[in-house]
């Protein structure tokens, strides 16, 4: 049995209300020096067997339809490892600095791979 945690933020050029609020209220609780927030959803999902490619595919294909509006937002597709370490699965886009414009297509393609590569961690 494996565990695929899939991240889901909105994307860089989507308004995070959610997010703002939070900035905004943490130096009020004494949290000084945060510049931004951005607020996003995990999923951890069980699935029957080994995380191999078919599985994460398939894990990618939930995300795509159920998951997350690709509209709006990203997603990362990731395994969790037994002993609670994180290997990466799938790329999502390349973290981009507020105010700048991400690639434009999809969910972005990383600088190492179209989506969807899974990288073998013990490489």
């Amino acid at each position: 049995m494996a565990r695929v945690v899939v991240d889901v933020m909105l994307k860089p050029e989507i308004l995070d209300p959610q997010g703002q609020a939070i900035a905004r209220k943490l130096p009020q609780l004494g949290f000084d020096g945060v510049v931004a927030v951005r607020q996003g959803k995990r999923f951890e999902v069980e699935l029957e067997g080994p995380a191999d490619e078919a599985a994460l595919e398939r894990v990618r294909r939930i995300a795509e339809t159920l998951l997350a509006n690709p509209v709006i937002e990203n997603f990362e597709v990731r395994v969790l490892q037994p002993e609670g370490l994180e290997s990466e699965a799938q790329d999502g886009p390349p973290e981009v600095p507020q105010g700048e414009t991400p690639q434009a297509e999809g969910h972005g393609t990383p600088p190492d791979g179209p989506q969807g590569e899974v990288k073998d961690p013990t490489v």
